[in-house]
């Protein structure tokens, strides 16, 4: 029997999240949403079943940007399942660019606005813009149950509209993508290291920590670092890191404060954001 997940809460389960492929449940037992689908429709499929999820209670597909490695199934996941995407405007343009997600259905597609509340069940989510090489990227904010979720991923750096939802969340799911070190001294070509390294690329493991440091608060329960770079980090790394640089500065953790790195291949444990823990299952 799958675990359940309990209507009354705010959960969030990462079914994948680095560059080969990035996809997150939020929502209940009842009906949620996806952030992105950068894996396969069979995986989501059963990924969703392993937590007690059927494909139905799918209500709405959130894209972040239009890279490959956060749309992937989108064709099959509008034309067989007949979920809506929201996205913006830019994003949904660059979707039908894209050679695999060209043919998604348009009448799925609904528009979304930065800053503009939308809901879905018991779930509020907002979308602010983000500072990344693709055309009206944007992150999302969630509330349900007197909580609050943010994602934030794929960012070069952490510019104001990010750092206001991200500053009044219980939760987050923020990018730690790489070491700086690794990154500079690693094999990638100089042209791939600039543009990861970037204001429109990614965040390393060093500003993420600097970020969270600065703006810690004690209801803050999961701190969960994503989009991890299989080249340039390790989950160890990013997650010494940020209890280095917390200690550096002085800041003691609350004890139910949950820290860690999401897995790249595979899904997380379920995080029951409306409580003080995560159900590891």
């Amino acid at each position: 029997m799958p675990p359940l997940l309990f209507p009354i809460d705010l959960q969030l389960c990462s079914l994948a999240s680095g560059s080969s492929g990035n996809c997150y449940y939020v929502g209940s037992s009842s009906e949620g949403v996806l952030v992105d689908c950068g894996i396969s429709t069979r995986r989501i499929r059963k990924t969703l079943e392993d937590i007690g999820v059927g494909i139905g209670a799918i209500k709405g597909i959130f894209i972040t940007h239009n890279h490959i490695d956060h749309i992937s199934s989108l064709t099959l996941l509008t034309k067989k399942y007949k979920i809506p995407v929201h996205c913006t405007e830019g994003t949904w343009k660059g979707i039908l660019r894209n050679r695999m997600t060209f043919d998604a259905d348009p009448k799925m597609y609904r528009p979304l606005k930065t800053f503009e509340t939308l809901q879905i069940g018991n779930l509020n989510i907002e979308a602010f813009p983000v500072s990344h090489d693709a055309h009206e990227a944007v992150g999302f904010h969630f509330r349900a149950s007197g909580r609050n979720l943010t994602i934030a991923t794929d960012l070069g750096f952490i510019g104001d509209h990010a750092a206001h939802y991200l500053k009044q969340s219980d939760a987050m799911v923020i990018e730690s993508n790489y070491d700086e070190q690794m990154l500079l001294n690693g094999r990638y070509p100089d042209q791939l290291k600039h543009r990861v390294h970037g204001s429109m690329g990614h965040m390393c493991n060093s500003h993420t920590a600097e970020f969270l440091a600065d703006n810690y608060h004690n209801s803050l329960t999961h701190i969960l670092l994503g989009h991890l770079s299989a080249e340039n980090n390790t989950p160890e790394i990013a997650v010494q890191t940020l209890l280095d640089t917390f200690d550096r500065k002085g800041i003691r953790l609350h004890p139910d404060t949950i820290i860690k790195a999401l897995p790249r291949g595979n899904r997380s444990e379920i995080f029951l954001l409306s409580h003080n823990h995560s159900k590891g299952n």
